[in-house]
């Protein structure tokens, strides 16, 4: 697994990020300088850059009008590839879709342990468990950064059961994550 890298950096670099897209869109003169900019962010994003990775979800989760179709399942695919890449801000936003997976890890008897095992603390433990529940994530629904950068854009408005089949994967998971925890697997 990948380390954690910290928030003030991947926040720093996300905005940065997010204000070199925003340039590029021109209403006047098209969508080319656009498409160059977001195509070279997906391409770093293809090649493992978690900043990357996480601008391109904030951008699919919406769309852009007359730019990007909203796209709700690439965005969550982005988002949990750039938190098993240990982006702390992208794990931070997922928290919407993890809330009772850190509860129940939380209330698990050997969570002292994982705790111990894992350095947790209250300040970190979003970030580490977050990390671990995204890497497992992303392993079971055999997400892979390369591939998804080179999938054309179609769009996928939100679904809610879009939403329940992510919360259906990290369940399926909840096994292997209590085992990563536990430093068992």
């Amino acid at each position: 697994m990948k380390a954690v890298i910290d928030r003030d950096k991947t926040f720093e670099g996300f905005m940065n990020l997010r204000a070199k897209v925003n340039n590029s869109l021109d209403y006047f003169s098209g969508p080319k300088s656009f498409f160059n900019v977001f195509d070279s962010i997906k391409k770093e994003a293809g090649n493992g850059d978690a900043i990357s990775q996480d601008v391109l979800a904030y951008y699919y989760k919406s769309g852009i009008e007359d730019f990007l179709y909203e796209d709700y399942t690439k965005y969550l695919k982005w988002e949990l590839i750039s938190g098993a890449n240990g982006n702390s801000f992208a794990i931070e936003k997922l928290q919407f879709l993890f809330g009772y997976t850190y509860d129940s890890i939380v209330a698990h008897d050997d969570f002292p342990l994982m705790k111990y095992l894992n350095d947790i603390d209250e300040y970190n433990y979003i970030v580490i468990i977050g990390q671990v529940i995204c890497d497992e994530v992303v392993k079971h629904l055999e997400l892979d950064e390369k591939t998804l950068a080179e999938e054309e854009d179609f769009g996928d408005e939100f679904r809610a059961e879009v939403f329940r089949d992510y919360r259906k994967a990290i369940d399926a998971c909840m096994d292997n994550i209590i085992k990563r925890l536990k430093k068992e697997a």
